[in-house]
């Protein structure tokens, strides 16, 4: 197994600017197709507003639109040629004030996506939280970076979160790629209750045992934490072992259980400072 369709989602110039290094990167060195996407902002009017919108209007809003477009269009061209990778360039207009459809549809087929990290501050108010939709909803890997990562290395000292559970299993599935090349790989198991206890004495060796058979050597680590949570405690982890990409599945909770609980893979989007490839 490789990555050999890649899908960048470039949302704005600042993500194409701060996500292109690492696309390119991979693309180069799997040997894969790199498609970059920008979906164009569609003009809503508002119900409720008795404001009717002019020619003018119009004219200047798709105005900026394309201009917007051209400019990330330079950005991918530039980037790409520089690395010499195979590439392709789309730009599709959103169809309604939720641009993730656009970005949903090429996910779906493509063997990996990557994006930057949720940022409010940086997205556009139709594109807030795409990532989450693709984890979940795509049924392909999604590579979140930190926008600051730009061409560091990736996936040579990796940490891999595993339960017994769908999302987990598919998420490390989907990082062979990665583990079958990493220099250091760690499985780690953590015991959040005391009657998980005999449950997870095993699991970890269990699925390193599965991934031994891919060629992929893993050391295995079951952790007992009472202090921290999850995706705390992960991070931490990941920290300690100077890890350069961190495995896990995505949104693998019921609603009502990461409103009492929380959730791992929601804090891990909010505070990851290196990459993180997930799965749903």
């Amino acid at each position: 197994m490789s990555y050999k369709t890649i899908l960048a989602c470039l949302t704005s110039e600042f993500t194409a600017g701060h996500l292109l290094p690492a696309a390119c990167g991979l693309a180069r060195r799997f040997n894969a197709h790199l498609t970059g996407l920008h979906t164009r902002e569609a003009f809503v009017p508002y119900s409720g507003i008795a404001i009717a919108a002019d020619d003018v209007t119009f004219g200047d809003f798709n105005n900026r639109v394309a201009e917007e477009d051209h400019r990330i269009e330079m950005q991918f061209q530039a980037a790409t040629d520089q690395a010499g990778c195979m590439a392709e360039w789309r730009s599709q207009a959103a169809r309604s004030p939720d641009a993730t459809d656009e970005l949903l549809e090429s996910a779906i087929r493509s063997d990996l996506a990557i994006a930057l990290f949720p940022d409010s501050q940086q997205e556009r108010f139709d594109q807030r939280g795409f990532q989450k939709d693709l984890v979940v909803h795509s049924g392909r890997p999604v590579l979140l970076l930190p926008d600051d990562w730009c061409d560091k290395p990736i996936g040579t000292r990796i940490l891999a979160a595993w339960k017994p559970t769908r999302e987990a299993a598919r998420a490390l599935h989907d990082g062979l790629p990665f583990l079958k090349t990493a220099a250091f790989a760690e499985i780690v198991t953590i015991e959040e209750h005391p009657h998980e206890a005999a449950e997870f004495s095993t699991e970890g060796h269990e699925i390193a045992r599965v991934l031994s058979r891919h060629g992929v050597t893993a050391e295995v680590r079951q952790i007992q934490d009472r202090e921290y949570g999850t995706g705390t405690r992960l991070l931490m982890e990941a920290a300690s072992q100077q890890c350069d990409l961190l495995i896990m599945g995505g949104c693998g909770h019921s609603r009502l259980h990461r409103l009492i609980f929380g959730n791992a893979s929601a804090h891990v989007l909010r505070e990851a400072r290196i990459p993180v490839l997930m799965s749903g």
